[in-house]
């Protein structure tokens, strides 16, 4: 895996204090650090630095001026997954749950409220670094506890038996091998997995999931390796023997 120097963190907050205190904590670990106080900075940095990974807060302070609009971290967020591939941490300082479950069905790879210990902002990001890491490159085999994916021959096991799988329940555990613990959205389960899309609505990925939480999971009615969440899609978990 790559060194912590190899890798570049964009951080975005409206708080100098807060991006002082980040980018002294990720330099001291070995990032690559660039701050941005808005969210007009933060898509400059974004286009310019292409980072490995962004600290997005959701909202910022609104412009006085008259010209320019405000670009809080939900646009920024849009943005990064219409346009670029780049895992995303949210920051905010709100502890409402239907903030979070927005931020995650806009595909924020995690979400950690205000106020946040360094050491475990830290950690969050490593581990999500060491999951999109993980998944590259695109023909890599993965090993996730107890499944095995190989996409090169588009075949999968569970505890070393190979398990029968249709092309589309092959491409959707694929798609959510690739980045345990992320949460995709039912829309960007068609769009990663589904290679025509003009048929496929959301309710469809709900039957698919179904039919593979049949083969896949030791008890289908309480499934583990595939994990419903709540009003934002499903994620995958790595289950150990």
């Amino acid at each position: 895996m790559p060194t912590h120097s190899q890798y570049k963190i964009l951080v975005v907050d409206d708080d100098p204090q807060v991006r002082s205190d980040v980018k002294a904590h990720f330099e001291k670990a070995g990032y690559k650090v660039y701050t941005a106080e808005d969210g007009r900075a933060a898509l400059k940095l974004a286009q310019s630095t292409s980072p490995d990974l962004i600290v997005l807060d959701i909202s910022f302070p609104q412009l006085k001026t008259a010209t320019e609009r405000t670009i809080d971290g939900i646009e920024v967020l849009r943005w990064v997954r219409d346009s670029a591939n780049i895992p995303v941490l949210m920051l905010s300082s709100t502890n409402i749950s239907s903030v979070k479950v927005m931020a995650l069905t806009l595909g924020a790879d995690d979400y950690v409220p205000k106020p946040f210990d360094l050491q475990e902002l830290g950690a969050r990001v490593d581990a999500i670094l060491r999951r999109t890491r993980n998944a590259l490159p695109e023909d890599h085999v993965l090993n996730i506890g107890r499944i095995r994916v190989d996409p090169s021959s588009r075949r999968a096991w569970k505890d070393d038996r190979e398990i029968a799988l249709t092309e589309v329940e092959f491409d959707i555990i694929y798609t959510l091998a690739r980045r345990p613990g992320h949460v995709f959205t039912r829309d960007k389960m068609i769009e990663l997995a589904w290679k025509e899309t003009s048929y496929c609505v959301p309710k469809v990925v709900d039957v698919h999931i179904g039919h593979l939480r049949k083969k896949i999971e030791d008890d289908p009615s309480h499934p583990k390796f595939i994990v419903t969440v709540r009003g934002s899609g499903y994620r995958f978990e790595e289950v150990m023997a």
